[in-house]
């Protein structure tokens, strides 16, 4: 196990220098001239940049590079870490003693280089209740576990996951092509808002490529980097609050619509230390920023996965006869 922690790791390291991304910071301006002006030439092109800045950097050719050579590797790692721990979690769970669990998740967390030790610790202890409940109450053996989780082997191998769903005898209709309404009907303009994550942490020139899933939030950079953006950076940060104040008047400025879209995912990708005090503060300073900015506007709204206490983790009843598998 150990020796193929630091193969990783070399090889992690290799990649990251071989594919590494130029990310450039988004530079700090007036924010008093683009909110007083927002619809000057010059603040447009700003504007329009900083909404693309996340959408360019994840679509880049050496983003996608860097995770795909890294994939197989990782996918090794954490297999051999499932085949040897959901057993050995299963055992203790029934057993009901624990304190093994939170001792190999400190050893864990302290000697997996490829993590950053307070990621790893508040990963481990914010969802390590939800994995209980899944190993406790899944349907599911060990290999199927890990197959689920970490695609360890191919899902196909198992036959409880290969669902059929048998269609009605009744013959599918003929397609009919599409009608356009005529150029003379009535329009809606619609303003769709979803997954802003605002960081109410961000603190511009702070260290913007850190070894943690989110940066922008303290340190120093390293010497030859440039520090975070002040309206946000292309590297591993979300946008900070007043971008998003910023954006969302523009577009208030900019076009009149007759009702908003607004699909969730307001909080930042801190996942690893939320709390549900943290979710509320997001949801609340946004939505009543928004209600300042759209006085009188009917929001048609859903929550995203990262609006949950723990982020993607949303509490349900299970009625004793359900059973997802069967």
């Amino acid at each position: 196990m150990s020796r193929n922690i630091y193969i990783f790791a070399l090889f992690g390291f290799f990649a990251i220098n071989v594919f590494t991304i130029e990310a450039k910071s988004i530079p700090e301006d007036s924010i008093k001239s683009i909110l007083n002006d927002p619809l000057n030439d010059d603040h447009r092109k700003v504007l329009h940049a900083i909404t693309g800045y996340r959408h360019r950097f994840e679509q880049s050719g050496n983003f996608k590079a860097l995770r795909w050579a890294l994939g197989d590797k990782k996918t090794s790692g954490l297999c051999d870490l499932c085949d040897i721990g959901t057993p050995l979690i299963r055992l203790l769970l029934e057993l009901n003693d624990t304190t093994l669990i939170d001792e190999a998740v400190n050893f864990f967390c302290k000697e997996y280089i490829l993590l950053d030790e307070n990621v790893c610790l508040g990963a481990a202890y914010e969802y390590i209740g939800a994995v209980f409940q899944v190993l406790e109450l899944a349907p599911l053996n060990n290999r199927q576990i890990c197959s689920l989780a970490f695609e360890c082997q191919p899902q196909t191998d198992f036959p409880i996951f290969n669902w059929n769903v048998t269609f009605p005898d009744k013959p599918k209709p003929t397609p009919q092509p599409p009608q356009p309404p005529s150029p003379s009907s009535p329009k809606l303009n619609i303003l769709h808002l979803s997954d802003i994550h605002v960081d109410f942490s961000y603190k511009p020139g702070s260290q913007a490529d850190c070894s943690q899933p989110l940066c922008c939030r303290g340190g120093q950079p390293v010497p030859g980097h440039t520090g975070a953006g002040f309206w946000g950076d292309y590297r591993n940060c979300d946008i900070p609050f007043w971008t998003a104040q910023a954006l969302v008047k523009y577009a208030s400025q900019a076009e009149e619509f007759d009702f908003i879209y607004y699909t969730g995912d307001l909080p930042a990708h801190n996942v690893w230390n939320q709390s549900r005090a943290d979710q509320l503060y997001s949801i609340n300073t946004i939505n009543s920023m928004l209600a300042t900015v759209f006085p009188n506007k009917t929001f048609y709204s859903a929550v995203g996965n990262h609006e949950a206490g723990i982020s993607v983790c949303f509490d349900f009843i299970i009625h004793s006869d359900f059973n997802l598998f069967s």
